[in-house]
């Protein structure tokens, strides 16, 4: 099931260590957001004009000489604030925009300029990429989240935080994905305290990424205190042995205790102070397909059937070795996981229009699918590969299975077709994990890079 992530969520801890917050300013900072020459004048109108070719032209500028960037920095503060205004009183007015992954709406102007501050060494460039993540379109906060990960502003970890009472942290994993990677970035205490309490209620790809992250904690996350970062180890340590013997684990964090998120009534999420039930409860586990784990919670599995499927495969066909597989996988799967089928050859065909629950009944509907497929025409990746990143908002991990190269849709190269499903999953984070059934080398480097690009693996079956 969906779980039901809600807006009264977290009791957030009000100390940062290390110093002020991002999104304090002083006076200073106000003297330095007004532009005084003429030059600095006609920079904001160039940033905040009509023309994208030029204000990407200028941020290329910025960005190759820093010191026209710190010499200008008011100016550019100021453009940025009043295009993240006009952007959201687009969104006001236009839903459609509101959370879209960037497709039609936030300016890849704007994102580089987010990006640029983000990186730039003063306070109040950083207070705007801050100020970002209370943007109403969830695309801009998303790329505030990444900028201050990427940046490592420790001090902003009270305000990602906060985006878990947005009604995007329920709706949408990319905005969840991004907010967790945020928080996996920022080598500190606190960073690793909340990314634990998630741990406890997060199933699936993210709870994954998490425990990956979490096995990989080291000094760095205590500050070089190895007294602290010893203590957690202990504590980690203790943990496992708990684990083992069905018992809930202390809080690791050395500092002091956390209140818990946990879930209440009808799935919903609330504080409380004591364990929750679901610690130490073990990962959720679906099997493999095709050797490769199947950790995510919601996932879709993309066949093809195209005419070279119906090629030998040992003493089968490739289609029907490929639709044996997937329904082993989908007996496998955990009635706590959701899953999707869709088929590609010329045309794309989805087994139903959302996530479904692996229930019993709702695996043997689909087990009967699965067995009615039907060689079709030519290889439309392109297309498949689009329609995966626009199936639904809660989507995970995708698995794709072809035995051949793109033959059929708006771009048949490889090259063009990696540049543009990675650019737009950049911010989807969905990963896309591949499975080629008998391909030639470059077919199979088409589908290496694809996984490798995306986060997820990639298998060749012979």
């Amino acid at each position: 099931m969906i779980w039901k992530w809600t807006a009264l969520v977290l009791c957030l801890l009000t100390f940062v260590e290390g110093g002020r917050p991002l999104g304090a300013a002083d006076s200073a900072a106000d003297n330095m957001k007004t532009a005084t020459t003429s030059a600095q004048k006609r920079m904001i109108r160039i940033l905040t004009g009509r023309s994208e070719p030029a204000k990407l032209k200028l941020i290329s500028q910025l960005n190759a000489q820093r010191s026209q960037l710190n010499a200008n920095l008011g100016a550019v503060i100021d453009a940025t604030e009043q295009l993240l205004d006009e952007y959201a009183g687009s969104v006001a007015d236009d839903e459609t925009l509101r959370g879209n992954g960037g497709e039609a709406g936030v300016p890849v102007s704007l994102r580089q300029l987010l990006q640029i501050l983000g990186n730039c060494p003063h306070e109040e460039a950083h207070a705007v990429v801050v100020g970002a993540l209370d943007h109403p379109d969830t695309y801009v906060s998303m790329i505030a989240m990444d900028t201050i990960g990427e940046m490592q502003h420790v001090g902003a970890i009270e305000e990602i935080v906060r985006q878990i009472r947005r009604p995007a942290f329920e709706e949408q994993y990319a905005f969840r994905f991004a907010l967790v990677r945020a928080l996996a970035r920022l080598h500190c205490p606190l960073s690793i305290e909340w990314l634990q309490r998630l741990a406890e209620q997060i199933d699936g790809q993210l709870r994954h990424e998490i425990e990956t992250r979490l096995a990989n904690v080291d000094l760095r996350d205590f500050d070089g205190d190895r007294e602290r970062y010893q203590s957690y180890l202990e504590q980690l340590e203790e943990g496992a042995k708990m684990a083992e013997l069905g018992m809930p684990p202390r809080s690791m964090t050395p500092a002091q205790p956390a209140s818990a998120v946990t879930r209440s009534g009808a799935g919903k999420l609330q504080l409380q102070d004591a364990p929750s039930e679901s610690q130490g409860k073990l990962r959720l586990t679906n099997g493999e397909y095709y050797g490769i784990e199947l950790n995510a919670g919601r996932m879709l599995f993309v066949i093809d059937r195209s005419g070279s499927m119906r090629e030998p495969a040992y003493h089968e066909t490739r289609l029907q070795s490929a639709k044996r597989e997937l329904i082993r996988a989908l007996d496998q799967l955990s009635p706590d996981a959701e899953f999707a089928i869709m088929l590609f050859d010329t045309e794309i065909q989805s087994w139903r229009n959302k996530l479904t629950p692996a229930t019993q009944e709702n695996k043997l509907h689909a087990i009967e699918f699965v067995k009615g497929i039907e060689i079709g025409d030519r290889t439309n990746t392109h297309g498949v590969l689009t329609e995966s990143l626009r199936f639904d908002d809660q989507l995970e991990a995708v698995f794709v299975l072809t035995d051949g190269r793109p033959t059929a849709g708006v771009t048949i190269s490889p090259q063009v077709i990696i540049h543009d499903i990675v650019g737009r999953n950049h911010m989807r984070h969905l990963k896309f994990n591949t499975i080629g059934i008998g391909v030639n080398p470059t077919t199979s480097e088409f589908l290496k890079t694809l996984a490798a690009e995306t986060g997820g693996e990639y298998r060749r079956v012979d």
